[in-house]
Order: structure tokens, then sequence, then C-alpha cells
């Protein structure tokens, strides 16, 4: 993800993704893979800020005063393959990630739509994996609360299973 100010003043987001696998055993049949990283894509913030969303297939959206520019890598949902018996039932449970700036400020990353909807079944036999894949909306504040610069951020997501 970029953020700018203006075109020369650029601010990169790294979100790191931890997995808490809760409920699940040394002995459990169950992985959970991450494929891909959240991605806002590049965008310029003006005055009073906005939010940005990327929805669960991928397609991006902005509100307020925040300014969407098509350069640089393209925005992504993240993505997860669950591999686990057939019939598995799989929920999840995820808080805010607040991201802070390398020049102060922050922003929150919430999760959104997700794909398929949580609590889902497993409906396919290892070795093949059911695709999770999560939307998520980044809260960001005006100049004052978000200023340009390198974003860093935790996102914790609680898998369960029955």
């Amino acid at each position: 993800m970029k953020y700018c100010e203006k075109k020369e003043n650029i601010l990169r987001a790294t979100i790191g993704l931890i997995l808490v696998l809760s409920s699940f055993t040394a002995q459990s049949q169950i992985t959970v893979q991450p494929v891909q990283n959240f991605n806002f894509g590049t965008f310029i913030g003006g005055q009073t800020g906005g939010t940005i969303e990327v929805s669960a297939d991928g397609t991006r959206t902005g509100t307020g005063d925040i300014y969407l520019i098509n350069s640089g890598t393209a925005p992504s949902q993240a993505i997860f393959e669950i591999e686990a018996p057939e019939g598995t039932i799989i929920s999840f449970l995820t808080e805010d990630a607040i991201l802070t700036g390398s020049n102060g400020g922050s922003m929150t990353l919430k999760i959104g739509e997700t794909a398929p909807l949580s609590p889902f079944n497993i409906s396919v036999a290892p070795p093949g994996r059911t695709q999770l894949r999560l939307g998520g909306t980044l809260m960001v504040g005006d100049r004052s609360q978000s200023p340009p610069g390198e974003y860093q951020g935790t996102l914790t997501i609680n898998f369960n299973y029955q």
C-alpha cells in the first residue's frame, strides 16, 4: 500500500499477519496457510481523511477525502488456504489492527466481508484446500492523525473448528 500526500511524498504500509490457531492441537489435521496479504494500493490522503475498502473479491473503493491512484502494485484482499477434513466447520475472530506510522500517527484496519461467510463448511477432502478471502477497510485520519510515512501493524486471526 502506498499513501501519498503529494506525488513525490510516498507512504508505505506493511501489514504483518500473525495466525493464532485457537483450539488446534498438535494432532490436528487442519492447516491454515496465508497466501496473500492485504494491499490497499496507492492513494493520496486529503485534509479530512476517509476510508479505503478492499472487498473479498479484491475490488477497491474509497470514501471521504481520499484519492485512489492506479499505479504501483494492485490492491488485493487477504487470502488464506485451509486444509481440513471434509465437513469440518470453520469460524474465525479478528480484532481491529492499529497501524503505526514512522512519522507518528496511526490508521486502523478493520476486517470486512469474507468469502465464504463465517462460519463455513469444508467441502473438499484433503489434500484439497478451501480458500478464505478477507476484505478489509483502512481508516485513514486527517493529515495530523495519519501523516505520510511508513505504517506497520499486526493483524491477529483466531481460527476455530468443529
